[in-house]
């Protein structure tokens, strides 16, 4: 801690509330914030193309193809995913191209992204944004967030694609390998995904979890 003897009463007093800023942090330790991107970000629309079962991966080509289906949103997705079939029809999901790009976003949803913004000025917090989609997109979803009108500066940002990968216990390897985070804030559109970091929550004693659904651009507390 810096010492303030030396300094006139406007100097000393900056210094001295500068400690105490570094001293709660210490205290509180620090903050991981983690953001789902498709529907918590950013309302992306399509997220998979649909096939008739069984179609090999050379046929799967989009419309033009015989037996393409329909193109996805993350509501169909999710019921695709649990039932294999879209109207009845059993289906197979391609999500190549959904992991490839951030495909014609309707808009960011700023209930979050401000939410980003504020944290990203706090010293003591990690922001990640963590989706489903494959590792190939990472490149695309930082260059969506710096391109904003008023861009997300991603430089001190980890950005993660974890191909349907399990966000809980993705976010208990993160904690296991970089310690000091005693609070972690997670912030998704889709039940599955809250319910994995719960119960990964329940797995630390350390560590407070806060959870947040976002549905139709609003935040609520999960539980």
């Amino acid at each position: 801690m810096k010492t303030t003897n030396h300094l006139n009463g406007k100097a000393r007093m900056k210094l001295l509330l500068e400690n105490w800023r570094g001293y709660l942090t210490e205290q509180q330790g620090k903050r991981l914030s983690v953001f789902d991107f498709d529907d918590t970000i950013a309302k992306t629309g399509n997220f998979g193309d649909a096939y008739l079962a069984n179609t090999p991966e050379e046929e799967m080509t989009g419309p033009e193809s015989e037996r393409f289906v329909k193109r996805l949103d993350s509501e169909e997705t999710e019921l695709a995913k649990k039932a294999g079939t879209i109207d009845g029809t059993d289906v197979v999901i391609d999500f190549s191209d959904f992991n490839k790009e951030v495909r014609s976003p309707v808009g960011e949803i700023s209930n979050v992204t401000n939410i980003i913004r504020d944290r990203l000025k706090d010293g003591s917090t990690q922001v990640m944004v963590m989706t489903a989609r494959g590792p190939e997109s990472e490149e695309a979803i930082q260059n969506y967030l710096n391109t904003l009108k008023y861009p997300i500066k991603t430089s001190n940002m980890i950005i993660v694609g974890i191909r349907g990968g399990n966000k809980g216990e993705w976010i208990l390897r993160f904690l296991s390998a970089n310690q000091g985070f005693t609070n972690v804030e997670f912030y998704d559109d889709q039940d599955e995904n809250i319910i994995n970091v719960l119960r990964a929550s329940e797995k630390v004693s350390n560590v407070t979890f806060s959870l947040y659904k976002v549905l139709h651009g609003e935040i609520k507390p999960a539980l």
